[in-house]
């Protein structure tokens, strides 16, 4: 399907409800009815006044559309909604899509949805956003558009980038850890403790679940709590803390998709450990740290200073975190927490490189496998090679190891890069999920080329990599 999404204003109103419109009508009845069901061209024109809308369009014929409402630093997205029969086949997600682009400058992405339509909230819920608050019969969902990104080299580091942010940090606020066992999160606590000035050693909470940190000063105290072991959040208010969370700063190591009851704000941290370090004469075990502020508590967040952009990013916010050259046996040795999910190939013949198309995303990109449970990441790429160009890739070695995180849901995976040497550079086929090919020179442009792929490529053929600053 060719599916396009454009900016509209106030004089296609009418086009917009003839498509939203259905979409509602065909949801079961609800008490009070929808908004939309009560809408008008004219009072839709006034609501697309504000900032306009999306209109999407299949073979030039309007199919769904959206109005973008701004309040404050939040983008709400209002009358959603997708002819039926055309529901399941990207629209919605290529309207998503289009909105995050439209809203750069804002801090996130909201909708409010109906508790009666438990499979709508559930599938805002696959597409990043965040259930924040509740006011019957409505559920408000927000979508966080920013992670900010740090190099952590050690432990002293990660202290210190607790220090830079208790300075942040007051009574009420949450702050969700995540990360393999021995990743930091402890580490990380420690140093919000001592910028909060709190009393006693902050160590693991396996043990009793939560401590408590009452502050030395005048500031609030620290709650360090594991929920590893938690069977919901809830379960905190059987603990008997003689400190209210109100009065404090709660930090839940563990706490990723249990602790976001506990307030509709919160900053979510997330550490990964990089591969092992290149220099086998330095000892380190460097950390990655990715933190994304969710809800209005953090709106004009003072990010610290040793925040790095990624390597590479891509509209759907994917980002290239990492890629660490390494030898193909230490795939082996890789942590299990941040699973080895994909395998790429940069297939070479005479300083060019052969690209796919893939028709799903509209980029051009790498041949791309994604793996089966305990399936070779060489055997998997090998063959989706061979189905995408109907072609032998060659001779094939690992180039390295890529650390992304995947889409608006956040998910930390590992793909395998390798590449080849193409004996021959005719024969060539598109098929399977691909339905085009061509060869791409690193040293110029190349129009709809994935950007996290067009890293990698310039990265090993020692291309420079284009910067903001040119």
């Amino acid at each position: 399907m060719s599916v396009d999404v454009r900016r509209i204003g106030p004089e296609e109103a009418a086009t917009l409800l003839a498509v939203v419109r259905p979409a509602f009508e065909e949801r079961p009845p609800l008490d009070p009815p929808a908004a939309t069901l009560t809408e008008t061209v004219e009072s839709l024109a006034v609501l697309l006044g504000k900032h306009g809308g999306l209109l999407a369009t299949l073979d030039g014929e309007p199919v769904g559309g959206l109005v973008l409402d701004p309040v404050g630093s939040t983008m709400y997205l209002r009358r959603f909604g997708v002819l039926p029969g055309l529901q399941g086949h990207g629209i919605a997600g290529r309207l998503i899509a289009a909105a995050v682009e439209d809203a750069s400058g804002f801090d996130d992405l909201t909708v409010v949805a109906r508790t009666e339509l438990p499979r709508t909230v559930a599938f805002w819920e696959r597409r990043g956003f965040r259930e924040i608050r509740r006011n019957e019969p409505d559920v408000e969902l927000r979508r966080p558009l920013d992670t900010y990104l740090f190099d952590v080299p050690d432990a002293e580091a990660m202290r210190e980038l607790g220090r830079e942010l208790a300075g942040q940090l007051r009574a009420g606020d949450l702050v969700v850890l995540s990360g393999e066992l021995g990743a930091g999160k402890t580490t990380l606590t420690q140093g919000l403790g001592d910028g909060l000035d709190v009393r006693g050693d902050i160590t693991s909470p396996t043990f009793v679940i939560a401590r408590v940190h009452p502050s030395l000063s005048d500031g609030p105290a620290l709650v360090h709590v594991d929920a590893y072991r938690l069977g919901g959040i809830d379960e905190l208010d059987d603990l008997d803390l003689d400190t209210s969370l109100d009065d404090a700063v709660t930090v839940v190591e563990w706490g990723e998709g249990i602790a976001e009851g506990l307030a509709e704000s919160r900053l979510e941290l997330r550490i990964i450990r990089a591969l092992a370090h290149t220099d086998e004469h330095v000892d380190l075990d460097p950390r990655r740290v990715l933190m994304t502020p969710v809800g209005p508590r953090w709106y004009g967040l003072d990010v610290p200073d040793s925040q790095r952009p990624p390597l590479a990013e891509k509209p759907d916010e994917t980002l290239l975190v990492d890629f660490w050259r390494c030898a193909e046996d230490e795939l082996l040795e890789l942590d299990r927490d941040v699973p080895l999910t994909m395998s790429m190939l940069v297939p070479e013949h005479d300083g060019r490189v052969l690209l796919v198309h893939n028709p799903r995303t509209a980029e051009w990109e790498l041949p791309l496998a994604r793996l089966a449970p305990h399936e070779s990441p060489r055997r998997a790429i090998v063959d989706q090679f061979r189905t995408a160009t109907g072609c032998d890739p060659g001779d094939v070695e690992l180039a390295g190891v890529a650390t992304v995180q995947h889409g608006h849901q956040r998910r930390i995976r590992r793909v395998a890069v390798f590449r080849s040497a193409l004996r021959e550079v005719s024969g060539f086929e598109p098929s399977g999920d691909v339905d085009a090919l061509a060869w791409w020179d690193p040293v110029q442009e190349h129009s709809g080329l994935s950007a996290i792929d067009e890293h990698l490529v310039r990265v090993l053929r020692g291309v420079r990599v284009p910067t903001d600053g040119g």
